[in-house]
């Protein structure tokens, strides 16, 4: 009984959608505005809830039908076919490779969610078709390589910035080494570049050189440098340094002569250093802390005019210096200090306890790791060159 009943009910949906399939080849001999959204639409009621039933002859018969009738069919009609096939895996592919390629309206729910729309068809649509569709597939949960190098390729700032955003896009480190480069440029890019778990720890500390206070304060509390990786690079760049001949001697002033006199002597020590600067003898100062940290006296007459604190913070706090050397250091060295010719104090009391703070929670093993590796990083002193030249006023300092 129950066998007979389950067969006549099989028989009923098939002559069931005998009688739709039938209706619906009469309505496609009617060429009318009216017949033809009618006929798309119980075109596509069929192919979302007949799954079952229909078999792949008649499934692809009837996609291809609706794939002609697309273009003869509302805008309104479409986005609502779009927003229900983005989610199926069903999807004929053809169909769903044209609504991709439709007004954004109707496109936008394909490109962020279709696993249906082929690798192929996503990079033909990031070369020929608007900067919403671009900004619609930076919105998608499997973004490869290649079509992130792509979307960086043709996209502007706002569909770069997008995709930085968007954390399962997965970009080649080559891509995140040109979009670090590119955020010298683009401020916006800076933090969505540091959150990034895939950004590695060299390029985010290259990025030191020409972010705020802020995000200086998390490069270094976020990217810890691997202590292996280091020594083996300390090893390999100093053996380069004593083979190099273009190499210069250190000495060049007497102010280098008397700083390797007293380091001679064992005199080198924060009180000596930090007279120098009283005294204004700044040449002494920077060559005393070269001979201590091994960072040349270009750079470091640098962090004394840099506007963050952060890269002195970093020197003093790897020399083991305590917090009220760092605060002499850090008060001589800013505008109203001796660099000054004004003697006027211009520096503001949160600033100086923004930079105080941030040098208590920094631990000396952390910033001498750092300053290794700016000593070996031959690029960022170039980075620091170009910020030197086009700074920008509009950005937040100590």
């Amino acid at each position: 009984m129950a066998n007979n009943e389950a067969g006549q009910k099989g028989v009923s949906m098939v002559e069931s959608t005998d009688v739709e399939l039938s209706n619906l080849m009469a309505l496609s001999r009617d060429s009318s505005k009216d017949a033809r959204r009618l006929l798309f639409e119980n075109m596509s009621g069929l192919f979302l809830t007949e799954e079952d039933r229909l078999n792949e002859q008649e499934r692809a018969h009837i996609s291809d039908i609706m794939t002609k009738l697309l273009v003869d069919v509302e805008l309104s009609v479409r986005k609502t076919l779009a927003e229900k096939l983005s989610a199926s895996n069903q999807a004929p592919s053809e169909l769903i490779t044209l609504l991709a390629n439709d007004d954004i309206n109707v496109a936008r729910p394909v490109l962020i969610r279709s696993r249906v729309l082929m690798e192929q068809s996503l990079l033909d649509i990031i070369e020929l078709r608007s900067k919403e569709h671009l900004l619609a597939i930076t919105e998608r949960e499997d973004i490869s390589p290649i079509i992130s190098d792509l979307l960086i390729e043709y996209g502007d700032d706002d569909v770069i910035e997008q995709l930085i955003h968007n954390k399962d896009a997965d970009i080649s480190k080559e891509a995140l080494a040109l979009l670090v480069e590119e955020s010298k440029r683009v401020d916006r890019f800076q933090e969505p570049l540091l959150a990034r778990h895939d950004l590695p720890t060299d390029l985010a500390h290259k990025m030191f050189w020409w972010v705020s206070a802020a995000l200086r304060r998390q490069i270094l509390s976020s990217f810890e440098i691997d202590a292996n990786f280091l020594d083996q690079q300390i090893a390999s760049s100093a053996q380069k340094h004593i083979e190099d001949p273009s190499v210069a001697e250190f000495g060049e002033s007497h102010a280098d002569r008397l700083a390797a006199h007293l380091a001679a002597k064992n005199e080198l020590n924060e009180k000596t250093l930090i007279q120098s600067l009283k005294s204004r003898q700044i040449r002494l100062f920077l060559s005393g802390i070269s001979i201590k940290t091994g960072l040349n006296t270009t750079t470091l007459s640098r962090f004394i005019h840099d506007k963050n604190a952060e890269a002195m913070a970093v020197t003093c706090k790897s020399l083991g210096f305590d917090r009220n050397s760092f605060s002499a250091v850090f008060l001589l060295t800013r505008r109203g200090g001796v660099v000054s010719s004004s003697g006027k104090a211009a520096i503001k009391p949160a600033d100086i306890e923004a930079v105080m703070k941030f040098y208590d929670k920094l631990t000396q093993e952390n910033a001498k790791a750092v300053v290794e590796h700016w000593k070996l990083d031959s690029g960022y002193l170039d980075a620091i060159d170009e910020i030197d030249e086009q700074i920008n006023d509009q950005r937040v300092y100590l």
